[in-house]
């Protein structure tokens, strides 16, 4: 059993095991992407609702998956430094978050050429305008990661999102409470963080919706001001499902960058929640698709034919597709494209004698869809 001032009072959950994943995998693979970038100075990351570092029986919390990840970069001989700030506004997690911080200093498993900066006892908006903002203003050519995962929807306003997208190399994960939101989006005393949190006051229009309807509302909503407000070009959004088969919360990931949208999808498709939970695609409600470990090819040749059909496109075109406006990525296309020339849905147009049939190495290839 763990000390008791080095973990949370409360146990991992299934659901938060699998939003654990998820980070570690993107982490994993964008940290050691940026540290080639040129122009880069150093890599900044942020976790607005950090908590103690660990859970009931040990197991690592945000602050540890990140750290660990830093690490695993650091050991691949990632030469930019690291800076971290975690915001935490309860004194006793506090408490346990530097003692978790500091246990890693001792054994040193975290270098001392990380920086950590815990700021404790501010609200994370505050802890933002205060600390973080300024940090980010003196180092405008690093890029940023914001983990923002409240357990309610308060302290995260749009605003601030806004602020981080303007930044080139940004990316943020926000956990986007639903089940929360939907129970009190009449309460009168939450009209002004609703406000904040939407930044415009169309979430109004929820009140007389329900059930499906409603959800798609409040879901849509966010994410059309992810795209508006915040300024994001790509946003991907992800349904996590408890067992009773109803919408616990929103996983919203925003970024300017191609390669960031293709990091984080491989790095959901990569989760098994497991523990009754389920993930899916959300983006699109006409184009939910569940995470598991063999995608639904399927839907995935019906979206491409759809698009495509009697027209022509190269490789790279049907790639960029998949990436951008479809719930797969982008190396899940190739054997449905060898399953379309297989069964004429497709002819590849004067490919190279040295091709082989089925294989799509090529981006500049023209395919030409039945």
């Amino acid at each position: 059993m763990p000390d008791a001032l080095t973990a949370a009072s409360w146990a991992l959950a299934p659901h938060t095991a699998a939003k654990l994943d998820i980070l570690g995998a993107y982490l994993r693979a964008w940290f050691p992407i940026l540290s080639r970038g040129r122009n880069f100075d150093r890599i900044i990351y942020i976790d607005g609702f950090a908590g103690p570092g660990r859970y009931q029986h040990g197991e690592d919390g945000s602050p540890i998956v990140a750290l660990k990840a830093a690490l695993g970069a650091l050991n691949g001989q990632v030469q930019l430094p690291f800076e971290f700030h975690f915001v935490e506004r309860r004194r006793r997690m506090v408490a346990a978050l530097n003692a978790n911080i500091a246990h890693l200093r001792e054994h040193r498993i975290i270098p001392s050429s990380v920086e950590i900066y815990v700021h404790g006892g501010l609200l994370f908006e505050d802890a933002y305008q205060q600390h973080i903002r300024p940090r980010l203003l003196a180092r405008p050519r690093a890029p940023a990661f914001a983990l923002v995962d409240p357990f309610g929807w308060t302290g995260l306003p749009m605003q601030i999102l806004t602020d981080l997208m303007k930044r080139p190399s940004t990316e943020v994960l926000v956990n986007f409470m639903f089940e929360e939101i939907n129970r009190f989006l009449n309460h009168p005393d939450q009209h002004d963080n609703f406000d904040e949190l939407f930044a415009c006051p169309d979430w109004r229009q929820g009140y007389e919706l329900a059930g499906a309807t409603r959800k798609k509302f409040i879901h849509d909503l966010y994410r059309d001001q992810l795209h508006r407000a915040a300024g994001a070009r790509y946003v991907r959004s992800f349904e996590m499902r408890n067992a009773r088969n109803v919408s616990d919360y929103f996983l919203y990931f925003a970024s300017n960058n191609r390669l960031g949208l293709a990091k984080m999808k491989e790095a959901m498709w990569k989760v098994d929640p497991g523990g009754g939970y389920s993930f899916s695609d959300a983006t699109s409600f006409d184009q939910a698709v569940l995470f598991q470990p063999e995608p639904d090819r399927r839907e995935l040749r019906r979206l491409i034919a759809r698009r495509f059909a009697g027209r022509r496109a190269t490789v790279n075109q049907v790639e960029l597709f998949v990436l951008e406006d479809t719930p797969f990525h982008a190396q899940h296309y190739r054997k449905v494209l060898a399953a379309m020339e297989g069964d004429a849905g497709l002819t590849p147009i004067n490919p190279p004698p040295t091709r082989r049939r089925g294989t799509y190495a090529n981006p500049e290839l023209v395919l030409e869809f039945k």
